[in-house]
């Protein structure tokens, strides 16, 4: 039979155990991550955000996922849980759609969580690929460029390259922007175009019908959105005021 451990003997290896222990589960040193209550990366979180805010996506829409979406869970309108069943069709293939360069048009009543499907699309992009994109709102837009080129023009320069060269655009709401001013429906015909002819796929909101969107740009302009793109119609009541 073995001789027996001294009792004060297994308590100090016993208690330097313990620490050797707890010292594995957290950082090592003050200067370390720091972690929430969730267990989720400080420093990691706002890294997340920082990327969410460089694609456009703003505070209002940054926890939209299609998970995040069932889970709260779908209108009861039949219209939009169509429609929401083929743009997350879509986004299942999202890397050969945005290889051959197809988007998707969503245009309808306004509030039938359009531009929610649209930043639940970018999300699983930048999930799954790491791809670059970016959320432009149509209402904005021109006056970004116009006070970009103002302050700093290669800001502006940088700005408008990345509109027109990042693997997938969303043009939120088109159609809110100042048409009355000839050169920003000229703006947009060029962005639309020379994404045409690089292949690269645009998503677009819109509240406009098909016959106002085709009042309102160059026929040729909406022949090539509807060539590359999927357009699914949201004819659904708006849902603000009932899922607020």
């Amino acid at each position: 039979m073995g001789k027996q451990m001294d009792p004060d003997l297994q308590r100090l290896l016993g208690g330097i155990a313990k620490k050797r222990s707890a010292l594995t589960q957290k950082p090592s040193d003050a200067s370390g991550p720091t972690r929430s209550p969730a267990g989720i990366d400080a420093r990691e979180q706002e890294k997340h955000i920082k990327a969410l805010e460089f694609a456009g996506i703003g505070k209002r829409y940054q926890g939209i996922t299609f998970e995040s979406i069932e889970r709260r869970g779908l209108p009861p309108d039949w219209d939009i849980r169509q429609n929401y069943k083929a743009v997350k069709a879509y986004a299942d293939d999202i890397q050969q759609n945005v290889k051959r360069g197809y988007g998707l048009i969503l245009a309808g009543n306004y509030g039938t969580l359009k531009t929610t499907m649209a930043v639940a699309v970018m999300r699983h992009w930048m999930r799954v690929q790491d791809g670059g994109c970016l959320m432009v709102p149509m209402c904005s837009l021109i006056d970004n460029l116009f006070t970009m080129r103002a302050l700093n023009k290669e800001e502006w320069a940088r700005y408008e390259r990345r509109i027109r060269s990042t693997p997938l655009l969303v043009l939120d709401d088109l159609g809110s922007e100042n048409i009355d001013q000839g050169w920003v429906l000229s703006k947009v015909d060029s962005i639309i175009t020379e994404r045409y002819n690089k292949m690269l796929p645009i998503i677009v909101t819109t509240n406009l019908s098909k016959e106002e969107l085709a009042g309102t740009y160059s026929g040729r302009i909406m022949d090539r959105l509807r060539n590359t793109s999927q357009c699914l119609v949201f004819t659904g009541a708006s849902q603000r005021k009932v899922r607020a």
